[in-house]
């Protein structure tokens, strides 16, 4: 069964513990963010489709004066899906970088521009970090590790993500400062468009 790897987050975080659509979210924004985000409708969407293939059961639980709680849990097969997952080969890397993608076609922008704009990219770096750091401190996203192996992994992924926006922050540095003695680029002119 070829699932993508949000389906097979969800079923590793089910795995957990039986968990709301909710619950989910809050699991993606504390943990995995930094690397594996979802927005709420795409949990919800999955956890449709999860249900429907039998690899997760809900249970919806009444509440008095409020709507029903809809609580999933991982079945058998989702479980047996997520271990043949998780021993499966990776796909290489492809990362997808916004800034990068605008960075390389840059050379047009005004010195003064493109410095403002790789200053607030290491803005933005430097809260990322701060909140890695924060996060390995945060006894409540350990709080869920079933043994202290799996909170040392969780940990180690967290490291990682941190290694990386430090490496992101140091490439800053150097790109600013080599940019910083380079003039300003010509202004091409417009090519003219060919009619199909």
């Amino acid at each position: 069964m070829a699932l993508v790897s949000l389906k097979h987050a969800i079923l590793g975080f089910i795995d957990l513990e039986p968990a709301t659509g909710y619950t989910l979210a809050q699991r993606f924004d504390g943990s995995t963010a930094s690397f594996w985000s979802a927005t709420q409708s795409q949990i919800y969407r999955e956890l449709h489709d999860l249900e429907r293939m039998g690899l997760i059961v809900c249970e919806v639980i009444p509440q008095p004066g409020k709507p029903s709680r809809k609580l999933y849990k991982i079945t058998e097969a989702g479980s047996t899906e997520l271990t043949s997952w998780l021993g499966a080969p990776v796909d290489a890397l492809q990362l997808r970088d916004p800034f990068q993608l605008k960075f390389v076609f840059a050379a047009q922008l005004p010195a003064a521009e493109l410095d403002a704009a790789l200053a607030r990219h290491a803005e933005e770096l430097e809260q990322k970090r701060e909140e890695y750091k924060a996060r390995l401190s945060m006894p409540e996203i350990f709080a869920l590790a079933r043994s202290e192996r799996e909170a040392l992994l969780w940990r180690l992924s967290i490291d990682n993500g941190l290694a990386f926006v430090e490496a992101q922050l140091r490439w800053t540095v150097r790109a600013r400062a080599a940019l910083s003695g380079t003039e300003e680029a010509p202004k091409t002119p417009k090519r003219k468009r060919t009619k199909s």
